[in-house]
């Protein structure tokens, strides 16, 4: 029996993916978990494999074209299998009906028609940009609302409250990824209610003892996000309150597993790929694997399939004194990390003396915790950075 090959969703929030082209053509013969097609979501590219050995009967969506995320794109099945789509709005949609004919299988999908006057991603679009979608024409055949058109009302002005002089300017159209981000940070901001707690840490010791090991390593060179990755790792671990999500408002999920997302500027935008079981992980091996995910990450691809627990925000490599980062939805905390600086400090022993500062802010949903936890958790942080022997002791 044939079995369909499905869009995946590829991250959080996702609705829709978009076919960048087919490896296989119909009528092929494929093996189990040989690759099929690429697919791009709002995040990442990703690589769509075979589910099993047979043919490829059947692409449902061609190069180019959109569908819904856990969709059909195509089937496989066994030679001479036969697959056929019909258009109508018989059929409950994803609910696939085999023909009784002999000899052969026959699937019948629906595909949105009459009863579906505006596609999902076009209502959501008209919504969130306060589109009244019911006073839009389109000039399908079917009467359906779709995408571009909403995108049409939009370029022409048809939003309430949007009727500042744009003469001096010119527009730039927002990728699906930046799309994505001011969706969920905007959400984030107006539902969480953020609280920021600042220290500033000694990196002096610190910054000696990385330049000291990585002189005497092998391939593996250690950098400062690495080290703070360690040191979060193991304040997560300490204080799972922390490692934590609000749920509703009875609930609050503390969590088993320690994921740590890593913000990661690339071409197309903010990427955040996550650092799987991070607690269990000796620092060696932290290096290694944020090295590949931010490669994958820069060449539009994701390695990491868990969702992110708390996110390390790292602009130190920008020079920059202090920042806030926005919480990364649906986690309760995240880390902004500023540059290492030379600063004037007054030491222990009353001593005006230069040492290497960085000022680091966790941001945290008081819904989840308070300040009392947030500054013993950034405490932490601060004094594992501070006593740097502690990061290399599995080593």
């Amino acid at each position: 029996m044939a079995e369909k090959i499905i869009m995946p969703q590829g991250g959080q929030d996702l609705q829709f993916g978009t076919i960048v082209r087919w490896l296989k053509k119909e009528g092929e013969t494929v093996h189990k978990d040989e690759l099929l097609c690429e697919v791009e979501t709002e995040k990442a590219v990703f690589e769509v494999t075979a589910p099993r050995d047979g043919v490829l009967l059947k692409v449902i969506k061609q190069d180019g074209e959109e569908a819904e995320v856990l969709s059909a794109i195509g089937y496989i099945g066994e030679a001479g299998e036969t697959i056929e789509i019909k258009e109508g709005p018989t059929l409950d949609e994803g609910s696939p009906q085999e023909s009784q004919a002999p000899a052969s299988t026959t699937i019948t999908e629906r595909i949105p028609g009459e009863k579906m006057r505006i596609s999902p991603k076009a209502r959501k679009l008209a919504r969130d940009q306060g589109i009244d979608f019911t006073q839009l024409t389109s000039t399908r055949p079917d009467g359906k609302i779709t995408t571009e058109i909403v995108q049409s009302a939009i370029r022409e002005g048809l939003q309430p409250g949007r009727s500042f002089n744009t003469e001096r300017g010119h527009p730039v159209r927002m990728d699906r990824l930046q799309r994505v981000a001011a969706e969920r940070l905007s959400r984030s901001w107006n539902e969480a209610p953020h609280f920021f707690v600042t220290v500033s840490v000694d990196v002096t010791g610190l910054l000696e003892m990385r330049k000291e090991r990585n002189a005497r390593s092998g391939s593996v060179k250690v950098s400062i996000n690495d080290l703070i990755v360690k040191a979060a790792a193991i304040a997560l671990n300490e204080m799972p309150e922390v490692n934590a999500s609000y749920y509703d408002q009875d609930t609050i999920i503390i969590w088993d597993d320690i994921h740590i997302g890593i913000a990661t500027s690339t071409e197309a935008g903010l990427l955040v790929p996550v650092l799987a079981y991070t607690d269990r992980l000796p620092l060696h091996e932290i290096s290694r694997k944020i090295a590949t995910l931010i490669k994958d990450a820069r060449a539009g691809k994701f390695s990491s399939d868990v969702p992110s627990r708390f996110t390390i925000s790292n602009l130190g490599m920008h020079d920059v004194d202090r920042f806030t980062a926005i919480i990364n939805p649906p986690e309760s905390a995240i880390l902004a990390v500023a540059s290492a600086q030379k600063k004037v400090v007054v030491d222990d022993n009353g001593e005006i003396v230069a040492r290497d500062m960085m000022e680091v802010t966790l941001s945290m949903d008081h819904r989840v915790g308070d300040g009392a936890l947030a500054a013993a958790f950034i405490n932490r942080i601060k004094s594992l950075l501070e006593d740097p022997a502690q990061l290399w002791r599995e080593e």
